[in-house]
């Protein structure tokens, strides 16, 4: 006797012929059908996580990394609600993150008759952090419903989104049918937009180019690299564009362009080719007051991200890639940059970099070597809201390669360890993600996760017993500190205890050994390090030690 095809086996097949080769979730009772009709597929691994949140942020870890959409599978109510803050970090990350969830039966939907998991207005919570969620009622919708939603994902612009599918047509027999999501062309630049970008900037002789995350998304790392080349131009990198032009090519500036001293540098540019950033305003807004010198021409695949921050001498609503190899194919013969404006850039980002690595102090600039040192150079580097990414990871850690480099883009704390989960499990290569402790304990339970795949994971943490940022910033505005002090957590035990290696640290040259066994160990290791024994920070305020009551 032949088994039925049902509505759990077309979200199978759909995802097997998508090449989803990976997808995070947890069992329940209202996806079981979901996870059997995989497994027995045999196309896709589901890897199992220990909360939803963490399992969407894996999700998006997973498609930052490869550019492929990530997929979460959850259960109704309490599983789906716990996917919200991933879902919103995706959606400030423009990316592409399939949630797939259960919803009570249709014939119980919307009733409050108490269904187990009910969540009637699941979807409505669902549209507040994605583009497009879909509901469908009817198995004979199910196929339809999925495709709409791929399709949105991947237009334009990456944004998560999601499906609701009701249990009885997860259990429902449908006719079996292959799955075709439809996919538009990339956005190709107006021609005549292009043309005058060419002869503003064929005419310009002090250009700097802003590159953001869309470069990265659009795959365009190689164009800029070469359109830079060409024009002579100094590129500087947003945080979400680093790895769009490597660190050590002779052009890159780095993610310097919110600094003060690169702002002046820069001043007297006569124009700026912005591609693939916003331009996000950050804390206090400080961004809008940064504004880019001399024309600006900026380049977004989102009509709607154009001039929104700052006004544009000419907006060009386009694919990245596509934009920067049609900028590439007319613009011969260019003169290169004035010779002196370049030097003096070069020169003020050397200046602005050795002020930075200064505000170290003593140990944590060796540190911060060790780490780039030992890395492989396609390794990817996954860093949370803590000190030390403020300190040093945003900027001064050099990143060479696009999609090797990612962080909470929403400012949350914590998602840095499941982020690094996605890009090890989507890659297998070597991935080292940088904690402090506050943020760790948000989802620390991953380490299980970590060993159960025997993931390719260095996990830093570093550990000065809370909330390192908020005590500087608390000292800094109110001049005094108020509830950031956490005590102090064993994470080497902690990370023991689920099946992962790990040693407590307290000096640089501790630190450098720990490092070499962690990036030679087959699976997931933590350095769990005491940054009351090293050397301060400029801006790392140590706990204050309680007196015994």
């Amino acid at each position: 006797m032949s088994t039925p095809f049902t509505g759990a086996d077309l979200v199978a097949r759909a995802l097997a012929q998508m090449g989803v080769r990976h997808v995070f979730g947890i069992v329940s009772i209202h996806n079981m059908p979901l996870f059997d009709a995989i497994n027995r597929l045999g196309e896709t691994r589901i890897v199992d996580v220990r909360h939803e949140q963490a399992g969407t942020h894996a999700a998006d870890g997973y498609a930052r990394a490869t550019g492929r959409m990530g997929v979460m599978i959850a259960s109704t109510g309490p599983g789906t609600s716990n996917c919200v803050t991933g879902l919103y970090e995706a959606q400030y990350a423009s990316s592409r993150v399939l949630l797939i969830t259960g919803q009570a039966e249709t014939a119980f939907y919307g009733k409050g008759m108490g269904y187990v998991h009910e969540a009637e207005a699941q979807v409505a919570m669902l549209r507040s952090v994605c583009r497009r969620v879909e509901s469908p009622r009817h198995v004979d919708q199910l196929a339809g419903s999925l495709a709409a939603v791929v399709a949105d994902i991947h237009a334009g612009r990456g944004a998560p989104g999601a499906i609701e599918i009701p249990i009885d047509l997860q259990y429902a027999e449908t006719a079996e049918t292959d799955f075709h999501p439809p996919r538009g062309p990339a956005l190709a630049p107006d021609g005549q937009a292009l043309e005058r970008a060419v002869d503003r900037l064929g005419s310009s002789r002090r250009r700097v180019i802003v590159a953001g995350g869309g470069v990265v998304a659009a795959d365009a790392a190689e164009a800029l690299t070469h359109l830079a080349e060409r024009l002579d131009a100094p590129v500087l990198t947003t945080n979400g564009g680093r790895g769009a032009m490597a660190d050590d090519h002779p052009l890159c500036l780095g993610n310097y362009y919110t600094s003060a001293g690169m702002h002046q540098a820069i001043a007297d540019a006569d124009l700026t080719l912005a591609v693939g950033t916003r331009f996000a305003v950050g804390v206090d807004g400080q961004g809008a007051r940064l504004k880019p010198p001399g024309q600006l021409i900026q380049i977004d695949v989102d009509a709607g991200m154009l001039g929104r921050v700052h006004a544009a001498d000419l907006a060009i609503a386009a694919d990245a890639r596509l934009a920067l190899e049609g900028l590439l194919e007319s613009l011969v013969d260019v003169p290169p940059n004035d010779a002196q404006f370049n030097e003096t850039v070069r020169e003020a980002g050397e200046g602005v970099h050795a002020a930075m690595r200064r505000r170290l102090g003593t140990d944590y600039p060796r540190i911060m070597d060790a780490m780039r040192g030992r890395l492989p150079r396609d390794g990817l580097f996954v860093r949370d809201q803590t000190i030390a990414a403020y300190n040093f990871g945003n900027q001064l850690f050099p990143i060479f390669q696009p999609r090797t480099t990612m962080n909470p883009v929403s400012g949350a704390i914590g998602p840095g360890l499941p982020l690094a989960v996605g890009a090890a499990v989507a890659t297998g290569r070597q991935t080292l993600v940088m904690h402090g402790d506050g943020g760790f304990m948000f989802h620390a339970t991953e380490l299980a996760t970590c060993a159960q795949y025997q993931l390719p994971l260095v996990i830093v943490v570093f550990n000065d017993g809370g909330y390192g940022v908020l005590r500087w910033l608390q000292d800094t505005r109110f001049g005094r500190i108020n509830e950031t002090d956490l005590g102090t957590v064993d994470f080497a035990a902690l990370a023991e205890s689920m099946g992962v290696p790990g040693v407590r640290v307290g000096s640089v040259e501790a630190f450098e050994e720990a490092l070499d066994v962690g990036m030679a160990a087959p699976g997931p290791y933590l350095i769990d390090v005491d940054m009351t024994r090293l050397a301060p920070m400029e801006i790392s305020i140590m706990p204050k030690r309680r007196e015994p009551a």
